[in-house]
């Protein structure tokens, strides 16, 4: 069977499944192995300010050393583009990281709106078991995330009141395209 009659008669069902090979719909701005949530888009106003929060759910365990949980909040606009970003190498157990975002609309605009979304973006991080036995065993690389919550508020600036609030976030795939050869090589 050649090259080409096997991507035509796969190709059609990676289409059909929704498989990972496909390009992406969404930006994440890092190219780290990891995971990355979404809100929706909401609309913000000059009046608002928008904060997104990241609050580790990992406990406060005395004598044991808490798993790092670096996390990289973003904003974007409507179109992709990143607005804001912070990167934050550690956010330690029971607290959390919050990044702001003030709507850049003119303030001659009546109703203008910013529309936004946010996304938090957690690479992946490993430790390295040495095993417990003597002498050692083979070293197992493990692969650990952290347990994040985040929450996107939009906040009204003249009060201080909280207008909307959302942890409903979804996760982003990662997306890889792979190379297809040329035909007849």
């Amino acid at each position: 069977m050649s090259c080409f009659a096997i991507y035509t008669s796969v190709l059609p069902a990676l289409l059909l499944a929704g498989s990972p090979f496909l390009a992406p719909a969404q930006t994440i701005s890092s190219s780290a192995p990891g995971s990355a949530v979404t809100t929706g888009i909401v609309g913000v106003t000059i009046t608002q300010t928008a904060r997104l929060n990241v609050l580790n759910l990992q406990a406060v365990i005395p004598g044991v050393a808490a798993a790092m949980c670096p996390a990289t909040l973003e904003f974007y606009d409507d179109a992709g583009a990143l607005l804001k970003e912070l990167v934050v190498p550690n956010i330690s157990p029971a607290t959390a990281a919050s990044l702001v975002f003030k709507p850049p609309v003119p303030s001659t605009a009546v109703n203008a709106r910013a529309q936004i979304r946010a996304v938090v973006f957690m690479p992946s991080t490993s430790i390295v078991n040495p095993g417990s036995a003597f002498p050692p065993t083979a070293i197992i690389p493990i692969s650990i995330g952290c347990s994040v919550m985040p929450s996107l508020e939009i906040i009204d600036d003249s009060t201080g009141d909280t207008h909307t609030l959302t942890t409903d976030l979804r996760s982003m795939s990662a997306y890889r395209l792979l190379p297809m050869p040329l035909a007849g090589r």
